[in-house]
């Protein structure tokens, strides 16, 4: 053991010498790199000598794309990333697309050998669980085993990180091409006028939601080219993209008798075990039988790339028809950057977000039609038409609305720099005023990452104190609702499906498709109502520059994690910071924590507001720069499931109602429609 223990410490100052430029935050991955290499090398050194990636034939810039030291940090070519997925490296980042190693191999004997690759940024330590989960791959070509080693020792060969790297039947489906879905649902409207059982059914489906016959024929169209997807045999890899991160290279050499003992699972990693499911390769060959069987020698080369995705809006922002709830559907003429057209389809890493409007609530708002945001009307007014209002018979009884014509108020920048969100103002419809929500996704999902929006919200508070009434909200939703996107099963109970108000007769199931990771920035109190948690003495929740970031994790009230925070109001300490969170109630399929924040950051061109999303807990920060965030919000999975299944990113200015927030500050109800558009910026999302 001594000599093992004198390496790791030299290999450990060597290490740290070499990488003393590189953030703290990667020290130790790379640390725990080495002692893999250690570990799994001295063991049978004598066989595989040497190891290396070979960088050479990459098109490294020296500023975003750039190696330090041995580590390659590269941006992920988007390209194609909609309709293909993730690849690394492509061709526009390669001479060939492809990353080249090299190794030599002492072979007194017949050899073969196979590389795998692991993303070691957001993964299980191996030998837990659920390490089978963490994106591992080797040849996309999953059927090619192990390859002989040549005569001379000397084994040149090339791979490719790419999505669903275990080419898993799941995540086959239609082909991705662009189609004009537009056509294609007025095409199967009249397949099915023709068929008279089908158009019966129709309409008394129609008859049922009291609607017209067209607009349901328009509503099953849809159904049925969304839910069509499943039904085809394309391997549909952008739906286990790579993630973003820290990579890792694996060698194994082996000799026959081995290559023999080795489990089909491990070499061929598309194979799953009836009882344990997939292999990782990592786990087997390091921590698992593969490391006592004799002949087979591993080695991690010292070389490692690290991938983070920049989506901007230089490409656009695509309108998807099937995403839009209403059958008029047509685009707001623009700059072309903002549409349904082959390009944006293609190109675009962006889309147009349609809120869900949930109708079981109202608004029954003053009618009024007012600015907030410049001043014109202050906290005092707001007081004194609360009481000249108070009968709801003279308000107005509606609800929140989304964009009635797509691209109206998502615009993109001639450059293509930023994208512009809208709340559209009344000014020319001061008959029928209306609060209109708007949004936009990102097109690209990930699983895991540190998300970071670089975003101009509008202001929360004019000057007075007064709330605009919009909810200023970057957030993580799963990417689909199909089973290639489940979250991992809830064992116990199951996850909360639906329950009342109150918590009761609360619905469960083992299997949730539902993921959601939020931040909120609001204006209520910055503590609970008083029946969770008693409001200090002297706090003023109508405080004019005091905002609130909620923090948000949807984990659906699944109980298994061993300190599960059920109903009411809970502690826990992060970094020396106390973190108050509350359920409202056992079933509640939400824990939420608040940080108070100024409103002065909404003055600043931008701001950076970040979810850093592991398998086994979630990091919430703003701050100013990259560089300089602060943790506003934190929960781990000893009190909280944490999902697993693969999200967007979704910025949104939208109006909640003011139910959503208690106690309540300024009720939605009394703050007037507002009189200009209120405008917002996105400029990028990275994902790193």
């Amino acid at each position: 053991m001594g000599r093992p223990i004198k390496l790791l410490i030299l290999l450990k100052l060597d290490m740290y010498s070499k990488t003393k430029t590189l953030p703290n935050k990667y020290l130790l991955v790379l640390f725990t790199f080495s002692i893999i290499i250690l570990f799994s090398s001295c063991r049978r050194e004598n066989t595989i000598q040497e190891f290396n990636i070979d960088f050479s034939n990459l098109n490294i810039d020296n500023k975003e794309n750039r190696l330090n030291n041995d580590t390659l940090s590269m941006i992920m070519d988007m390209t194609n990333a909609i309709t293909e997925g993730i690849i690394f490296p492509t061709i526009n980042q390669s001479n060939d697309g492809l990353l080249h190693f090299k190794a030599k191999v002492n072979n007194d004997e017949k050899l073969f050998y196979k590389i795998y690759y692991q993303n070691e940024s957001y993964k299980y330590e191996l030998g837990e669980e659920f390490d089978n989960e963490n994106f591992y791959g080797s040849w996309e070509e999953t059927d090619k085993e192990f390859k002989e080693v040549p005569q001379n020792g000397i084994i040149e060969d090339a791979i490719r990180i790419v999505g669903n790297p275990r080419n898993e039947k799941i995540y086959f489906g239609a082909n991705p091409e662009y189609k004009d879905i537009e056509k294609e649902i007025y095409k199967g409207m009249e397949m099915i006028r023709g068929d008279k059982n089908w158009l019966k059914a129709i309409e008394e489906k129609a008859k049922t939601n009291k609607i017209s016959v067209d607009e349901q024929l328009y509503r099953d169209m849809c159904w049925v080219l969304q839910s069509d997807n499943q039904n085809k045999e394309v391997n549909n890899r952008f739906k286990r993209n790579p993630r973003t991160g820290i990579y890792s290279f694996l060698l194994v050499v082996v000799n026959q008798d081995a290559l023999n003992k080795i489990p089909n699972e491990v070499k061929n990693i598309s194979l799953s075990d009836s009882i344990k499911g997939f292999t990782n390769p990592y786990s087997y060959f390091i921590k698992g039988n593969g490391k006592s069987i004799n002949g087979i020698s591993t080695k991690i080369a010292k070389q490692a790339v690290k991938l983070k995705a920049v989506l901007n809006a230089d490409k656009g922002v695509y309108v998807d028809i099937l995403s839009y709830p209403n059958a008029d559907f047509k685009i707001y003429p623009n700059n072309g950057k903002v549409g349904n057209s082959k390009e944006n389809y293609t190109s675009s890493l962006f889309q147009q977000f349609f809120h869900n409007i949930p109708k079981t609530y109202a608004l029954k708002n003053v009618p009024l039609v007012k600015d907030i945001l410049d001043d014109s009307y202050t906290s005092d007014n707001y007081f004194k038409d609360k009481k000249k209002y108070a009968d709801t018979n003279n308000r107005i009884i509606d609800h929140p609305y989304i964009s009635d014509y797509p691209a109206k108020t998502v615009k993109v920048d001639d450059y293509g720099k930023y994208i512009t969100l809208i709340n559209p103002g009344n000014k020319d419809r001061m008959s029928n005023p209306r609060k209109e929500s708007v949004g936009i996704k990102t097109r690209v999902g990930f699983t895991y990452g540190k998300f970071r929006g670089k975003i101009k919200f509008p202001a929360q508070l004019n000057k007075s104190g007064l709330w605009s009434g919009i909810t200023n909200a970057f957030w993580l939703i799963y990417q689909s609702e199909q089973d290639w996107n489940k979250r991992r099963s809830c064992n116990k109970d199951g996850y909360v499906k639906y329950a009342l108000d109150d918590g009761t007769k609360a619905e469960r199931t083992p299997s949730s498709n539902y993921s959601e990771i939020d931040i909120e920035i609001i204006k209520t109190s910055k503590y609970w109502p008083e029946n969770y948690q008693k409001t200090p003495k002297g706090y003023n929740a109508f405080n004019k520059d005091e905002c609130i970031l909620a923090c948000t994790n949807w984990d659906l009230a699944c109980p298994s994690p061993s300190n599960f925070f059920k109903g009411g109001r809970h502690n826990y300490k992060y970094i020396n910071k106390d973190f108050t969170y509350v359920r409202w109630y056992d079933a509640y399929r939400a824990l939420t924590s608040r940080e108070a924040i100024p409103n002065n950051i909404f003055h600043r061109e931008y701001y950076y507001y970040e979810i850093e999303w592991k398998p086994n807990e979630i990091i919430w920060r703003i701050g100013e720069s990259p560089d300089k965030m602060y943790v506003v919000g934190y929960m781990n999975d000893e009190f909280t499931v944490i999902p697993n299944n693969q999200m967007l990113t979704v910025i949104t200015q939208e109006y909640h109602y003011s139910e959503f927030w208690p106690p309540v500050v300024y009720d939605q109800n009394f703050l007037p429609f507002p009189m200009n558009d209120i405008e917002g910026r996105v400029y990028e999302v990275v994902v790193e």
